[in-house]
């Protein structure tokens, strides 16, 4: 029975809808390898198509997962509906194109023989979809949101996150998600070769090893994954105590100038609540350079931050080089280490810019001038990240989306960071699933490096993560609250913390390696069975 193109393209529809919100707020790591296995099986019905219907399914999944930027550009920024429709339809096609551009490799090495459906066609699938994650990961600055692995911070395959981080864990789920499609359409009857679509192609699941190989890959990954789990750390001193803000401050009034001094108020406020080793602002709370804020604002903070006793990480905007008196115009957005009289203990500069928000890439200036968004054409801070130490230990600090990048966050480990702070605005995006996914990204970065991370939001999601990922406190989305809480500072490195990247890169390379020798073996076990009879 034929499958018709428009069931087919509903299916893929429903299968993207439930890969993206894989990534929360529905968060189940079965979800995103159910989904992606299901996508796989369906294109399968659709030979001559399946590049075009697995872009479909790449993209749909991803302007899902990512509409919430839509939110940005439209009632923050005053972007026109339609302009900003179209923009975020361009990205995810452009994001997507890393993805499609994997499987029409692996489906190539099928058609050429150089991999064989089944289990080698998972682990080039696998080691093919990873390095294109690591591509979009870097060029043009990067943006690996949504990487399939971050749909794995729980279940079995988080047990890889400190051996091969989130990139090899997206190879893992995908190849996972292949050997699962494989066992569907080998439990159901294959299109026959005169049904529209069809061609008389190799299968891109169907195997000769059957369902028993299919099983035992997956039972032996289950196994291994869970045999993996391993305590690299040991706990580094007494607990660390924190206060975490969250202000939210609604972002159509956090650069109004009248309402300056009661957001200055507010985080004064707020320092005043508990004696802490460490406070952290959110992002940018600070919204004045300090030399331009006004003095009666600077003198209370002061005076409640020796009253307190702590450590402030305030976020503001500032010159490039403050220390010296140069402090307009604004340069970089940071956040500045604040002590009892008000001296400062250093700040950091956020490395990694958001394009369009807080730089303009070449040729894109009309475009960002359609949008009414302050403190835009940042500087980036010096690479590689400084630490910091704060009541006798080393603190690793990263802003906003910086948490995506694992390797700048793993040199700080490297360089004896006890515990990892996030400071982050997401106010742009309303009540969205970003705040759902963002958090899931910081507590990958917690399973990698086996750190606590202290996350201070605008609005959400303002938690502390322990060294083992899980969340160990939490306050509600869109609340005006500060969260108080104690995280054990850890030492030592995971071999992720250890390599970075360069263990990803090579166990990448691995599957593949492994992709290509079942297929050879494969062939000389075929040649030999040919020659005896």
């Amino acid at each position: 029975m034929t499958t018709k193109l428009p069931l087919l393209v509903l299916a893929l529809s429903l299968a993207a809808s439930v890969q993206a919100m894989s990534f929360g707020p529905i968060h189940h790591e079965l979800l995103q390898i159910l989904s992606f296995a299901a996508a796989l099986s369906f294109i399968e019905l659709r030979a001559k198509r399946s590049w075009l219907l697995f872009f479909y399914f790449h993209t749909l999944t991803l302007l899902i997962g990512l509409s919430w930027l839509h939110i940005s550009m439209t009632r923050y920024g005053g972007m026109p509906q339609a302009l900003s429709a179209a923009a975020l339809v361009a990205f995810c096609m452009y994001l997507a194109l890393f993805g499609t551009a994997a499987f029409a490799i692996y489906r190539q090495a099928i058609l050429r023989h150089w991999i064989k459906p089944g289990l080698g066609a998972g682990f080039a699938f696998g080691g093919l979809w990873g390095l294109f994650e690591l591509l979009r990961a870097g060029l043009f600055t990067g943006f690996p949101w949504l990487s399939v692995g971050y749909a794995h911070v729980d279940g079995v395959l988080s047990h890889w996150a400190a051996w091969v981080g989130v990139y090899g864990i997206s190879a893992l789920a995908i190849a996972a998600s292949l050997w699962l499609a494989a066992l569907l359409r080998s439990s159901a009857p294959y299109p026959p070769q005169s049904t529209e679509g069809a061609d008389k192609r190799p299968s891109m699941l169907l195997s000769s090893e059957g369902k028993p190989g299919l099983i035992i890959a997956l039972a032996v990954l289950v196994i291994t994954s869970s045999l993996l789990q391993h305590n690299w750390v040991n706990a580094s001193g007494p607990s660390f105590r924190s206060l975490l803000m969250q202000t939210n401050v609604s972002q159509l009034q956090k650069f109004d100038a009248q309402r300056l001094i009661e957001q200055h108020e507010r985080i004064v406020h707020m320092i005043l609540r508990a004696q802490v080793d460490l406070t952290v602002s959110p992002e940018t709370a600070w919204i004045s350079p300090w030399a331009h804020s006004p003095l009666e604002s600077r003198e209370k903070l002061v005076q409640a931050l020796a009253k307190q006793g702590g450590v402030l990480a305030l976020g503001m905007p500032l010159g490039k080089d403050i220390e010296n008196g140069e402090t307009l115009p604004i340069r970089s957005n940071s956040l500045v280490l604040m002590q009892g009289q008000g001296q400062w203990l250093g700040r950091y500069d956020k490395q990694h810019l958001v394009p369009f928000g807080e730089f303009v890439p070449p040729g894109f200036r009309w475009f960002v001038e359609q949008m009414r968004i302050p403190l835009g054409d940042f500087e980036r801070g010096k690479d590689p990240a400084p630490i910091h130490p704060v009541a006798g230990r080393l603190i690793g600090f990263n802003i906003c989306y910086e948490d995506l990048f694992p390797e700048a966050i793993a040199w700080q480990v490297q360089q004896g960071a006890h515990v990892l702070v996030n400071a982050s605005n997401l106010a742009w995006f309303g009540d969205s699933h970003a705040l759902h996914q963002h958090l899931q990204i910081s507590r990958m970065r917690s399973l990698e490096l086996q750190r606590p991370m202290l996350r201070a939001t605008n609005t959400g999601a303002t938690a502390a993560i322990g060294a083992d990922g899980r969340v160990v406190a939490k306050l509600p989305h869109l609340s005006e609250e500060v969260l108080v809480t104690n995280v054990q500072p850890m030492k030592g490195l995971t071999p992720f913390a250890r390599y970075r990247l360069g263990g990803t890169w090579v166990f990448l390379g691995l599957m593949l390696i492994v992709a290509f020798c079942l297929a050879r073996f494969e062939a000389l076990t075929n040649r030999g069975i040919k020659i005896s009879s």
